[in-house]
């Protein structure tokens, strides 16, 4: 028999209606972000399609080896979704009369084929869901049933009423088949093996009401999804094609100055930093209400491993709810910062970047955190109490260690180095940016007198500012003291601007991040270059010859602001490598983009989270782990924090941590 035409009551259509218009009614809930201030984006079409379909329709950040089950598992929710709402798309069409002659039928062999495929992916996915939510539940990842943080229906309940849409339409498609009986029946490979479970009669009697159930339910769950947790497939989409990745992750300027400088600006009424909703710009509440409550980000976080406050699942969920109540409820909504959120929660971020490496719908955190960190700073005056020497002794001396700046070359005069001062050139085709750490911490003043050495052999042709060198602000900007960044930022362009140079060289990531990535904003544009990358150049271009001498084992830790800040992962191995006669460059099971941080950026080099373990001694344990007679590392940060974890672990005598500058400079013909 050939495909029978059941027409669709009248009645169904009206319903539907009903149902389009509630889900257009409950949509407002997107329209919640206006309430945020604006952003400028210099966002293009092509790049915003691109996001689109790559990010948000094809999923490519979903896609995890260190989250495979979960990437499987979304795989055939999201690809079963799209394909059972494209057969309902096409069956709609042909049941109001357009386009029949160009879209399938129902029975349509390699219609009905992938329609049966849809559904199996579908079920699968939702079965996968739960098993990972009641049998193999990642810590991190939320659970809360039929309700909970603002989502109807919960976690489970959700997945347990598209399971009920998802079998129900194949009962519903089993009694067709059984009724019609149509020639390509055996391509609907799960529908007919399903009809044979009861006589054509039966299937007769119950067709009405499993076509009906099906149908209501369908329709039920399209008019309430943007109260589901499910209206990220929706959001999403939005959220990824609005995400201009080339800036993403960079901190607004405030302009503070500017700001405070402002004749008609009521200073006694200006809130620095975001501690509301309306606070926000509209893009990081967009953030927020596409967040997929993945866990994603939690389950990487350097801090949430430690056993610390931090979430970053949580504080963003935090602020959509808080965004929802402040916009749609009549009720007061409870304070944000310092309410919802602890401070202590926002203390704890590291900043370093694993959150947004990992998110699958390009959530951008740590901006949104600093905000929330700025208000706590300029508006409350309240950083980390270990913190704020730190601050005081940068404003003061130029410097988070409080030293003078007299002493900014002493490292050299006891070497007996003799270094050459921008002052007295004023020319140098390479100024090199020796860094606070550089220059006071005892530790880090050997790697500067390692690049003097490399600079000298190498015959490059360079300067430092010396005394004139003052702290990039790094540290104050992640903790919120825009104000003190933005000054030693435009004291240290004036300096810079006195003298000509083609490159800056720095071994600080901080330095290098923020001279080459922030300066622009305020008008500071220079190449910076950092020597890992500028000691591998002088090693490809010969003009230092290393000896490969090194017989011992090397393990390489990843710099956050290094590498998935920056995406320099491969020279500082190129560097090591090629000092390497007998001995094996070791990797770390959590390397490259997947590196765990060492716990002292975002300002935590100036204080202590007592709470859980600290992070450097976690991140050199692994370290520890692999056999390595040498962690090396190629940032300031990180040599003093992992020399730090060595001296805790009592491990001295066993292993010692160098920075690639030193291990080469003991390496030269």
């Amino acid at each position: 028999m050939s495909e029978t035409s059941h027409p669709v009551p009248l009645i169904f259509y009206l319903i539907a209606a009903l149902a389009i218009l509630y889900f257009l009614f409950n949509l407002r809930r997107i329209t919640a972000v206006r309430i945020g201030k604006k952003e400028d984006q210099s966002l293009k079409i092509f790049p915003q399609i691109f996001n689109s379909l790559f990010f948000g329709v094809g999923q490519r950040k979903v896609w995890s080896v260190q989250f495979i089950y979960a990437s499987i598992m979304h795989f055939f929710l999201a690809w079963g979704f799209i394909e059972l709402f494209f057969a309902t798309i096409v069956d709609m069409f042909t049941k109001w009369g357009f386009f029949v002659e160009t879209l399938p039928g129902k029975d349509t062999p390699w219609f009905a084929l992938i329609n049966d495929v849809g559904g199996v992916m579908f079920i699968i996915g939702i079965l996968m869901a739960l098993f990972r939510r009641y049998v193999n539940k990642p810590e991190p990842l939320p659970q809360d049933t039929f309700s909970g943080r603002g989502n109807l229906l919960g976690d489970s309940g959700i997945l347990l009423f598209l399971l009920i849409i998802g079998v129900g339409g194949f009962f519903s498609e089993a009694a067709r088949l059984a009724i019609d009986q149509p020639e390509t029946a055996h391509f609907s490979w799960i529908g007919l093996p399903l009809s044979k479970i009861a006589t054509a009669h039966t299937w007769e009697i119950l067709k009405p009401w499993l076509w009906w159930s099906h149908a209501l339910l369908s329709l039920l769950f399209i008019s309430i999804l943007p109260y589901t947790k499910m209206f990220h497939a929706i959001v999403v989409i939005l959220n990824v094609a609005l995400t201009n990745r080339k800036t993403r992750g960079n901190l607004t300027p405030m302009y503070v100055s500017k700001l405070m400088e402002d004749p008609e600006a009521d200073i006694d009424e200006i809130s620095l930093g975001a501690s509301k909703v309306e606070e926000f710009t509209w893009k990081q509440l967009l953030d927020s209400v596409s967040c997929t409550e993945c866990a994603r980000c939690t389950s990487v976080c350097p801090a949430y491993n430690t056993d610390k406050l931090l979430s970053p699942m949580k504080i963003i969920t935090d602020i959509r709810q808080n965004l929802y109540t402040t916009r749609f409820s009549k009720d007061k909504p409870e304070s944000l910062v310092g309410g919802i959120i602890n401070e202590e929660e926002l203390w704890s971020c590291s900043t370093c970047g694993a959150c947004m490496e990992q998110c699958p719908v390009l959530i951008n955190h740590i901006p949104t955190f600093t905000d929330m960190r700025r208000f706590l700073v300029l508006s409350e005056g309240k950083p980390p109490t270990q913190a704020s020497k730190s601050l005081e002794n940068t404003l003061q001396f130029g410097n988070p260690w409080g030293l003078p700046s007299s002493d900014r070359t002493k490292w050299a005069e006891k070497a007996g180095i003799e270094l050459p001062l921008m002052a007295n050139k004023k020319e140098a085709d390479i100024l090199y940016w020796v860094g606070c750490a550089g220059a006071y911490d005892s530790r880090n003043q050997n790697v500067s007198k390692a690049m003097i050495k490399i600079f000298e052999v190498a015959g490059v042709d360079y300067a430092v500012l010396g005394n004139e060198e003052s702290c990039t602000g790094d540290s104050a900007r992640r903790m919120g003291e825009e104000y003190l960044f933005e000054t030693m930022a435009t004291q240290n362009i004036e300096t810079l601007n006195q003298y000509k140079f083609n490159t800056i060289v720095t071994a600080c990531p901080h330095c290098f991040h923020t001279l080459g990535g922030e300066y622009s904003a305020f008008g500071g544009r220079y190449s910076v270059v950092h020597h890992s990358e500028f000691i591998q150049d002088l090693i490809q271009h010969e003009k230092l010859k290393v000896s490969p001498s090194v017989s011992e084992d090397i393990t390489y830790h990843d710099a956050c602001y290094l590498g998935r800040h920056n995406g320099i992962y491969d020279s500082p191995r190129n560097v090591i490598q090629s000092v390497m006669k007998n001995g094996k460059l070791l990797e770390m099971k959590q390397n490259k983009k997947n590196s765990f941080c060492c716990g002292a950026g975002g300002g935590n080099m100036w204080y202590d989270i007592e709470r859980g373990d600290r992070i450097n001694v976690i991140r050199f344990r692994e370290a520890f782990e692999t056999g390595a007679k040498t962690i090396a590392t190629a940032c300031s940060f990180c040599l003093f924090m992992m020399d730090d974890a060595v001296k805790v672990e009592g491990k001295e005598n066993t292993v010692q941590i160098r920075d690639i500058a030193e291990i080469v400079a003991n390496n030269i013909n």
